[in-house]
């Protein structure tokens, strides 16, 4: 009997990568997120679909626990940006929804955030929430395809692996914006900012509709099929700016008083000098000579 290898199965089953599709995440620094985004992308690196089989990214990547080593980032919840337990997570859900779409296999569960995203663009988002909102998509393919995703040096990767088949063909996928809906503006007075100064709390995120189509071609560029797989709505973000109510003390300038003259002294009347009398010359003395 021969003995296949996992490196001959590899090369031979899997030997051509359909897609690949790359995403920069936010923040590298931001650690917690970071482990999230490795966490995922560790659990589905390495799945083989086979024909006709689905794949559920809920099911692979299992429940984000603190026990499963996940970390606190940011998260959507109730129309707010707080920290939750695997924030970060949805965006390894999205890069797979674009690979997959690019490997033109079958969406079955896919759901938008309710707001515009950072990390990709409205239409090309994918959203999951363990136990409620799933990741799904069948391998229409005759054959087995695998995943490989991984990160490295702020990028999130994921390809798609299999065996080319005649015909195969090339999948555009392109959102067009319906309309722009602009976020309001709430401005809170705070006594505790000098007046004239503001500070953003938060940014705010502008809402949209978006209509997103696959257009699949052929390898000679020839336009095959074109299809809607999506229509997705996205709230706004309310831009929350504090505004300085703070009067600044003016100071109430001292009025400059003149200086009072001193008086000088009179001076005092000096003496008149007495001048010296002169005495009268002696009466010259009479000499009698013989």
């Amino acid at each position: 009997a021969t003995l296949f290898t996992g490196r001959y199965i590899e090369i031979h089953v899997f030997p051509f990568s359909f897609r690949e599709y790359c995403q920069y995440y936010d923040d590298v620094s931001d650690k917690d997120r970071t482990t999230n985004l490795e966490l995922a992308c560790s659990k589905i690196n390495g799945t083989v679909v086979l024909s006709g089989d689905t794949f559920s990214y809920n099911k692979v990547v299992g429940a984000r626990t603190a026990g499963a080593g996940y970390k606190n980032a940011k998260i959507y919840e109730a129309g707010k940006v707080v920290d939750g337990i695997g924030g970060g997570i949805c965006q390894i859900s999205s890069t797979l929804y674009n690979a997959v779409l690019n490997a033109n296999l079958e969406i079955v569960e896919r759901k938008n955030h309710q707001f515009v995203t950072s990390y990709v663009e409205p239409g090309m988002d994918a959203t999951v929430v363990y136990g409620l909102t799933d990741f799904k998509f069948k391998n229409t393919r005759k054959y087995p395809v695998k995943i490989e995703a991984y990160i490295k040096s702020g990028v999130a990767t994921i390809r798609i692996y299999g065996i080319k088949e005649n015909p195969d063909y090339k999948v555009q996928v392109v959102a067009k914006v319906t309309s722009t809906i602009p976020c309001d503006v709430q401005r809170i007075e705070d006594p505790t900012l000098p007046a004239g100064t503001e500070k953003v709390v938060t940014k705010g995120t502008n809402g949209c509709r978006r209509v997103t189509y696959k257009n699949v071609y052929d390898q000679s560029g020839n336009l095959v099929s074109s299809t809607q797989i999506s229509s997705d709505y996205y709230k706004t973000i309310t831009r929350v700016v504090k505004v300085g109510t703070k009067q600044t003390a003016i100071p109430t300038p001292t009025p400059s008083v003149e200086p009072t003259p001193t008086p000088s002294p009179e001076p005092e009347p000096s003496e008149t000098p007495t001048e010296p009398v002169e005495s009268p010359d002696p009466s010259p003395s009479t000499e009698i000579g013989e």
